[in-house]
Formats: structure tokens, C-alpha cells, sequence
């Protein structure tokens, strides 16, 4: 699933930034050590070079390093009622027939959304850094996991992807 997060959220994002920020996930890190010390779990890091991004860790405890995204959940719940933004973000979901229903609905709600929500650290909205930085994004190559399951079942010329 973290494989395919990356894929989807480098889709829609248009590009590969240089560097992705993390927390210390059980699934990326094997063991935090001094500093920013870090063992990284292989298969993270296989995806990382498979897309040729440096992850950067954040120090245990923390919090600040993660920017205002955690803050900016906070305070959209704590006053969902006062707040027109938070309404639209905590509105209730329709009925979806299957994932992938759901998926393509969150997907467009995030990216409309961008426009409503101003960014912590720049002048404008997230909608407006991201256009700005969209430039200076890589490519997006074939996604990790179709990559993976390709040289799994010993494929020597890779067809398009699926």
C-alpha cells in the first residue's frame, strides 16, 4: 500500500519531488539510532531509489519538523462547526460502489480543496506553492510495484504498464 500511495500521490502531484519528509514509520525505518541516524527498511529504500527521491526523516519528538499539516488537522476538527473550511473537509462521504469509486472521489476533493487551504509556510494556497514547485518536479516513471512483480515472474522485456 505505501508503494502504491507514492505512485498515486507523484501522479497527481505531476512529478517526483527531490526529497519526501517522514515520520519514523515502522514501514520505512527498521531502527531509529542517534541523530538522524536511520535504518532504512530495504524495500523503502529500493522504492526510493526506484524513483530517485532522498527520503529525510524527522527527529523522534519532534513535531515541529513535520510543518503545520498535523496542526492544521487539529484545529479543522476542534472547530469544524466555526469553520467554513473544515466543514467542507469533514463533510460526510456518499455511498461508493467500490475503492476505486472512493479513491477517484478523495482524489478530487484533495486537489479541489487546494485552492481553499493556505499554505503554513508560503504566501497563497497550497494550490498556489504546488504550481510553483510543480516545475522542478522529475518525471514519473512506470509505478514501483508493477516494476517489482515484473522481475518477480522473471520478465526480461518490460511491456507497457498495465
Amino acid at each position: 500500500m505505501l508503494f502504491d500511495a507514492h505512485w498515486h500521490g507523484f501522479r497527481v502531484f505531476g512529478g517526483i519531488p527531490e526529497r519526501g519528509i517522514y515520520d519514523n514509520m515502522k514501514t520505512a525505518v527498521d531502527r531509529v539510532g542517534r541523530g538522524k541516524e536511520r535504518q532504512v527498511n530495504m524495500r523503502f529504500l529500493a522504492m526510493a531509489n526506484h524513483y530517485v527521491f532522498e527520503p529525510a526523516f524527522c527527529n523522534p519528538a519532534a513535531g515541529w519538523e513535520k510543518g503545520q499539516i498535523e496542526k492544521i488537522v487539529q484545529d479543522s476538527r476542534r472547530h469544524a462547526e466555526g469553520v467554513p473550511l473544515a466543514r467542507r473537509l469533514w463533510q460526510p462521504m456518499p455511498d461508493f460502489p467500490d475503492l476505486a469509486a472512493l479513491n477517484d472521489w478523495l482524489e478530487q476533493r484533495c486537489v479541489a480543496l487546494w485552492s481553499d487551504i493556505p499554505h503554513a509556510a508560503f504566501p497563497g494556497s497550497v494550490a498556489d506553492v504546488w504550481a510553483a514547485e510543480r516545475v522542478a518536479l522529475m518525471p514519473l516513471p512506470p509505478a514501483f510495484r508493477w516494476l517489482c512483480r515484473a522481475h518477480q515472474e522473471g520478465v526480461a522485456d518490460l511491456p507497457d504498464q498495465p
